[in-house]
């Protein structure tokens, strides 16, 4: 591939660039994962599509390189829809209680693998909460496959789901931004579409993007603006939470409004040790679960095809989690 006439076509800034079609995008990235790109040119690239934006085509041909590189799971057929919960974004200021969503989806009878980084130098990372909680991240593709086999909830590093991936993941510390690859590693799917995906952003316009996504690869998927980019909820404010398969889409819940009623207790420190303390404590009804957590739960279970309806849903998940 002539990767400088690419750079001339996607380099010249948000408003003179050119897209790339489906193909040539799908071909560009493979060759990025598979390191086959020089450094100097993969630079100038991920910086580009950094200041360009990922049109929808790009998106999803970056998406197609991305599974056929990717190792493979197999969803047991006996069991409700494997929820895919990713965590890059770890907790910057508030704890992170994506391992306590995980739990709880487990606990209402859902199959949940998350998958992530091992480590982050600026923040608390999923990994860091469940090796408090006691919970080891799986150290390959086959240990997390028995784990779910049974009936267990599984992490997964980004490096063990796709050694290209982790690579691109990590050039954030070298170009000191982040790249397409932290919104497609949010995309992975080691099931092959036999997969709920709970998907979130932190910006209003990848709402859309990531809703152009679900719509031409037909995902099936909740996609929410999430907390400081991790997919939990904010524990304080629902958000509008929506449902996309099949190429179609439609709102589970709307964002509550206004003033908040009332703060939930939270962890009092977004520190690992005192995050997973918190959440053991929540697990065993000891101190409440935030509400819009129970209710994205609920939508998973309306999602997974577990219930009929959001109200429906919201009835199982108190029977776990009273008032």
């Amino acid at each position: 591939m002539d990767y400088a006439a690419v750079i001339k076509e996607v380099g010249r800034g948000k408003e003179g660039a050119t897209d790339l079609d489906l193909d040539t995008a799908s071909a560009l990235y493979g060759a990025m994962l598979d390191g086959e790109v020089p450094a100097l040119e993969l630079g100038a690239l991920l910086v580009a599509f950094r200041i360009k934006g990922e049109s929808g085509q790009e998106m999803l041909g970056f998406y197609r390189a991305m599974q056929q590189r990717m190792g493979r799971l197999r969803a047991d057929p006996s069991q409700p829809l494997p929820v895919l919960i990713p965590s890059y974004n770890g907790a910057r200021r508030q704890a992170n209680l994506t391992p306590l969503l995980a739990l709880i989806l487990h606990r209402c009878g859902l199959p949940v693998l998350v998958h992530g980084p091992l480590t982050d130098p600026r923040r608390v990372t999923t990994t860091q909460v469940f090796s408090a909680l006691g919970i080891a991240p799986c150290a390959s593709l086959a240990e997390a496959q028995t784990a779910m086999s049974q009936g267990a909830p599984a992490f997964v590093p980004a490096g063990v789901l796709s050694a290209g991936l982790e690579t691109l993941l990590n050039l954030r510390w070298r170009l000191g931004v982040r790249n397409s690859t932290h919104t497609l590693a949010k995309l992975a799917d080691p099931f092959d579409g036999n997969s709920l995906r709970l998907v979130s952003v932190s910006h209003p316009d990848y709402l859309i993007k990531m809703a152009d996504f679900a719509g031409l690869s037909g995902a099936r998927m909740l996609l929410l603006r999430g907390s400081e980019g991790e997919v939990y909820a904010n524990p304080k404010r629902l958000p509008r939470i929506e449902y996309f398969v099949d190429g179609s889409g439609k709102v589970l819940c709307e964002a509550e409004e206004g003033s908040i009623a009332s703060v939930p207790a939270l962890p009092e420190s977004m520190d690992a040790q005192v995050t997973a303390d918190w959440i053991t404590r929540a697990l065993h009804g000891e101190v409440p679960v935030p509400q819009p957590i129970l209710t994205q739960v609920a939508c998973c279970l309306v999602a997974a095809g577990q219930a009929s309806d959001l109200e429906s849903a919201q009835e199982k998940v108190a029977t776990q989690f009273p008032k």
